[in-house]
């Protein structure tokens, strides 16, 4: 009973901006974030404190994502932003620019490299980037960019793909 009268007010409670929505056999749903599993029992965060869940209590989980933030709502703003944070020095959204499968990976990169950042910033210093166009195809997008650095320029294309409602670059191939 207890733990029913928890669950109750648990629903009650309202949605986390990333949350996992558990759903009891008594078909009670609480909205929570899983932090642990040991030994058949879920420890679930929810409503400033920590409930333990039995397994066989559990009917469904279902994972949502966050809402989409507007400055990845189109290619050009989540470029425009990486552009910014690189000039910032700002790493993380540099990185949160990127798709989530190679984040990690270029998170590792720069930090293995201890003037990593400077040196990306050095590159982009005293440059000009300018969208000559665009072009999208379901998920997928391209922007052709003008970068322009004292006397020399080049035109090249970066590619994003929509993951959750965000326009996300994928680094050159």
């Amino acid at each position: 009973m207890k733990s029913a009268a928890v669950a109750l007010l648990l629903v009650l409670a309202p949605l986390a901006a990333r949350a996992e929505v558990i759903e009891l056999v008594d078909h009670t749903k609480i909205s929570g974030k899983i932090i642990h599993y040991y030994d058949g029992v879920y420890s679930v965060e929810a409503q400033g404190g920590t409930i333990k869940l039995p397994r066989e209590k559990i009917r469904t989980i279902s994972f949502t994502l966050p809402a989409p933030r507007p400055e990845f709502s189109t290619a050009e703003k989540t470029f425009d932003r990486w552009r910014k944070a690189l000039v910032d020095g700002d790493i993380e959204k540099v990185i949160d620019c990127y798709a989530l499968m190679y984040q990690g990976m270029l998170a590792t990169q720069v930090g293995q490299a201890a003037d990593g950042v400077k040196k990306m910033q050095k590159e982009v210093e005293g440059t000009k980037f300018s969208v000559k166009g665009s072009s999208t195809k379901g998920e997928t997008a391209t922007l052709k960019v003008l970068r322009q650095k004292g006397d020399s320029s080049d035109t090249g294309e970066v590619a994003f793909v929509r993951e959750n409602g965000e326009w996300k670059m994928l680094p050159p191939q």
